[in-house]
């Protein structure tokens, strides 16, 4: 199938409308069903991720879902960085 300019529009807006897994899985069922050449075609003319791209489409064929661990993310406690520190707050 052909992406004319206003069908790419379209399909950005949308994808850019949806967050998350909702976003993600819309994005894999549209490379299924309407770019021939794959993730990397949608790449080069839709502006998406080959790569997430690619990892969502596994994970349909699969059934399985991969979680990413956004609670082990970010800056870890004072506690974790400095053992003593309550020890130390308990001793004055």
């Amino acid at each position: 199938m052909e992406l004319t300019e206003d069908l790419k529009g379209l399909l950005v807006a949308t994808a850019e409308d949806l967050t998350g897994n909702a976003r993600h899985l819309f994005m894999a069922h549209t490379v299924k069903l309407l770019v021939s050449g794959g993730a990397s075609r949608a790449e080069r003319e839709l502006g998406w991720n080959r790569k997430m791209i690619r990892k969502v489409m596994h994970e349909l064929e699969s059934g399985m879902t991969c979680v990413d661990a956004f609670g082990s993310r970010g800056r870890k406690r004072a506690e974790e960085h400095l053992p003593n520190l309550l020890w130390i707050v308990e001793l004055q």
